[in-house]
């Protein structure tokens, strides 16, 4: 215990006495171990913004005509809308697992009420006539959610002037086909005389009615499967061209995924940079500290020379020098962390195993150092320059 105690004191008086070198080795382990704490963080919060951007960014998708010259008055038979909310699988036409948020409008003239539309809608975005924007406001009565637009059944939305005492509104296009529909809420400030109601509600119950789509918008459901998505899609739709023919059969998908896989591209370029600065800092560690450590020890030659007189085994004179740089490089580790901390406000358990990985590079590279210095001969080490 002893013998231990008075070689920890040489140590310590050894360290003193060349304390600009020892400030060196510590302030570099203490920069190293900082910079690996900065860059894991950095690495952690690149990884959770590309999650953020896969997971949260809404690629939307706008149909037009086929040479992709507009997107209102498409003209576009139910059929292709039907093929997005994945209600024509029994065909083979299905897509609703790869879109999501359907948005379609098709208008007709009604015969009663006279003067007005009716507006078949899926959403209350289907119609920028519904935005708040354009000072619009809707109230759904109690029990009824904006969920039923997108069913089957016979309800309807229609403005002050058109409510009735009883709840219900009786339409006709004029074509024999009729339809009782439940008033289920209130449109403020909307366009007089409109009547909304469900995409597919049928004039008649269990008839499915084919009729015109005006316009059609959807999302992308899985970003992660984008171009499988975008694959399925331009199966039953195809890339707006002015070479396409209009044969009001075709109808083209305007993907506006150009920001999205701008960011994404970016991001991920971000993270292959930063993945690659961690192991050249590594490097640079070892690098570093082996340098350093040379030139800390090697004018310590007649102090080793003198060790080894005394009966000091070489593995011995290592072992006392090596624990100065461990000394060394544990005080410079524990400040690099506690800056660490104060910048990136926290530690985590894999930027401290980051940071413990550096300083075991960087005691790899002092302890090569050092043996290389300390492994001379003894007749070497006596020797005195002219």
């Amino acid at each position: 215990m002893g013998k231990r105690f008075v070689m920890g004191q040489v140590t310590v008086k050894a360290m003193w006495r060349r304390r600009g070198a020892s400030l060196l080795l510590a302030a570099v382990a203490a920069a190293g171990v900082c910079a690996a704490m900065v860059l894991h963080n950095l690495t952690v919060r690149q990884e959770r913004a590309l999650e953020d951007t896969i997971n949260n960014t809404t690629i939307s998708c706008v149909v037009t005509n086929a040479q992709g010259t507009g997107t209102g008055q498409l003209q576009m038979f139910s059929a292709f809308v039907e093929m997005l909310l994945g209600l024509r699988e029994e065909r083979g036409c299905y897509l609703g697992d790869y879109v999501k948020n359907v948005r379609a409008k098709a208008t007709f003239s009604l015969e009663m009420p006279e003067g007005a539309s009716l507006r078949r809608i899926l959403s209350l975005d289907s119609d920028p006539a519904l935005s708040p924007a354009e000072g619009a406001r809707v109230e759904f009565y109690e029990g009824w959610s904006e969920t039923v637009l997108s069913t089957r059944q016979q309800v309807c939305l229609v403005g002050e002037d058109m409510l009735t005492q009883d709840g219900y509104l009786n339409v006709s296009n004029g074509l024999d086909d009729r339809a009782r529909l439940q008033i289920v809420g209130v449109v403020y400030g909307g366009p007089p005389g409109a009547v909304y109601c469900p995409f597919f509600m049928p004039w008649v119950a269990g008839t499915s009615v084919s009729f015109l789509t005006e316009t059609c918008s959807f999302d992308i459901r899985d970003n992660r499967k984008l171009e499988e998505s975008k694959g399925e899609i331009y199966t039953w739709f195809v890339e707006p061209a002015l070479t396409n023919q209009m044969d009001g059969l075709t109808f083209g998908v305007l993907v506006q995924d150009e920001t999205y896989l701008d960011n994404l591209a970016e991001i991920q370029s971000n993270l292959s940079m930063l993945r690659i600065l961690l192991p050249v800092l590594l490097v640079m560690c070892a690098g570093i500290g082996c340098f350093a450590s040379y030139l800390t020890t090697r004018g310590r030659i007649r102090e080793f020379a003198v060790m080894r007189c005394l009966g000091m085994k070489q593995r011995r004179v290592f072992g006392l020098v090596f624990g100065e740089q461990m000394l060394l490089a544990g005080i410079g580790g524990a400040l690099g962390l506690a800056v660490g901390v104060a910048v990136e406000g926290g530690l985590s358990p894999a930027a401290l195993a980051k940071a413990g990985l550096l300083i075991a590079v960087f005691l790899a590279g002092t302890a090569i150092a050092v043996l290389g210095v300390t492994r001379v001969n003894v007749m070497k080490l006596m020797k005195v320059e002219e």
